[in-house]
């Protein structure tokens, strides 16, 4: 970004007024809350958007790359801000710290309570040391509150030139252990192995890759790392995965495991530190800020929802329509007049909010990336326009999720996420000129499921059904 409202560091009056002697005058930000409603930003009025998205991803609109419209609200039924979120944490005012390790603790114990709901920390001083540690957990917390949830994710590679390259899909089970609405959380019945969350990824096509299994278990300990394996039908052997390798490119592809919902890295493995807090334009489900909330739907036990689970408890499931996400997903674009980048989000709206400006360094000195660029909501959490930088401090990669909007439909515990048709992620190479992007086709998303815990066991991925 080009300009942060940072936090404030005492110095004395001589200190800082030799220091502001010597900095240059700021180039003045456009305010992009006073941008009309409508406006499509483009290469022609790209400079608007100065300041208010990573310098990265400005020049893709410069070029004319990328072309979003610039929208102030919702008019639909959907909400930015989930309430029964926001009411929930606000009991958890003054309960929680972060220790030395980077674990959230109670501050009457000192340890990780065994359950936590809501925003560990509603209210962050930006003077606070640990101000970037507490805002990362706020995140994962927003997270865990879906609950399991169940998709089929696509993971396509589109290049410049040529659009779709190739496609694999997997079959993903995530089970959080923690920080679901009670409604939900209820349905953990004992958790021995201290786990945070487990995850399942099921490869079902092409058929050279089929039957490729990946497991994560992540662990509540700090001290104790991912236990991950992989089970490969040609050699028809389970492998322990080194975790460290959660970063790397899946398959081949330029997005990991440790992107998933945005960021998924361990917590208490990156040393979190706030650098400001600005107002961006932030990439949300466009078609979803229009939409009523009709495309979610309540499912009763007895549905099936994947080969490996059928519905025991009530979930929610959102089934999106069939629109072009991104520029090459439509017969005939090369041909088209005007020509976008072939993996340009064509669904996003770009929406101006408030966010807090967070880094990410790895405490691994042999993690593949020296820092992260965090982009966090200052009410609701989500994260926006993930920038990946090598050790050397030159942008590689960004990852973006557009934020989604949260709904009220047949007694959902607290609301539910809903889908408009733009819910898709896109995994930038800068060098390579290409992108990774997922959700392309659109497949239905199911949320709050009663994930049963054996087909998260080891002996499960030999069996894979």
């Amino acid at each position: 970004m080009s300009r942060v409202d940072r936090p404030r560091v005492r110095t004395g009056l001589l200190g800082a007024a030799i220091l502001i002697a010597l900095l240059p005058a700021p180039a003045r930000t456009a305010d992009v809350n006073e941008v009309p409603s409508g406006t499509i930003l483009g290469k022609e009025n790209c400079q608007i958007a100065k300041g208010a998205l990573p310098d990265e991803i400005l020049q893709f609109y410069c070029r004319g790359d990328y072309e979003n419209p610039i929208r102030k609200s919702a008019n639909g039924k959907g909400l930015f801000d989930n309430p029964r979120l926001t009411e929930v944490s606000a009991k958890n005012e003054g309960k929680y710290d972060v220790n030395d390790q980077g674990t959230v603790v109670d501050v009457a114990t000192g340890t990780r309570p065994d359950f936590m709901v809501g925003f560990p920390f509603p209210k962050v001083d930006p003077n606070d040391p640990k101000a970037g540690a507490k805002l990362a957990w706020n995140y994962f917390y927003r997270v865990y509150w879906e609950g399991g949830f169940h998709t089929e994710s696509p993971v396509n590679w589109i290049s410049r030139a040529d659009g779709l390259q190739r496609r694999f899909n997997v079959d993903v089970h995530f089970k959080y252990y923690d920080g679901a609405p009670p409604e939900i959380q209820q349905r953990i019945k004992g958790n021995p192995l201290n786990l945070l969350s487990r995850t399942l990824g099921l490869v079902t096509e092409p058929a050279d890759l089929n039957g490729i299994v990946s497991l994560n278990w992540r662990y509540r300990d700090a001290d104790h790392k991912d236990n991950a394996w992989s089970y490969v039908p040609a050699l028809r052997r389970v492998r322990a995965i080194n975790p460290n390798n959660r970063a790397d490119g899946l398959l081949g592809s330029d997005i990991s495991e440790d992107d998933g919902p945005y960021f998924d890295g361990k917590p208490e493995e990156f040393n979190f530190k706030l650098v400001g807090q600005t107002t961006i334009l932030a990439h949300y489900d466009g078609p979803g800020l229009d939409s009523d909330g009709s495309n979610v739907h309540k499912l009763e036990p007895g549905a099936k929802v994947s080969t490996l689970v059928t519905i025991r408890e009530p979930a929610w499931q959102v089934i999106s329509p069939k629109l072009r996400v991104i520029w090459s997903d439509a017969p005939g674009w090369q041909s088209e007049p005007k020509q976008l980048a072939a993996w340009a989000p064509v669904q996003y709206a770009l929406v101006p909010r408030k966010v807090w400006v967070v880094e990410a360094t790895p405490k691994d000195k042999y993690y593949i990336y020296g820092k992260q660029t965090l982009y966090l909501d200052q009410l609701n959490y989500n994260g926006y326009w993930k920038n990946k930088f090598d050790w050397k401090g030159e942008a590689l990669n960004n990852y973006a999720i557009p934020g989604t909007m949260w709904f009220k439909v047949d007694g959902a515990p607290g609301y539910t996420k809903g889908g408009g048709g733009g819910n898709i992620a896109v995994a930038l190479n800068y060098k390579g000129d290409r992108a990774t992007v997922t959700g392309m086709p659109i497949a239905p998303v199911e949320y709050y499921v009663d994930i049963p815990d054996d087909i998260y066991e080891i002996d499960h991925l030999v069996r894979g059904k």
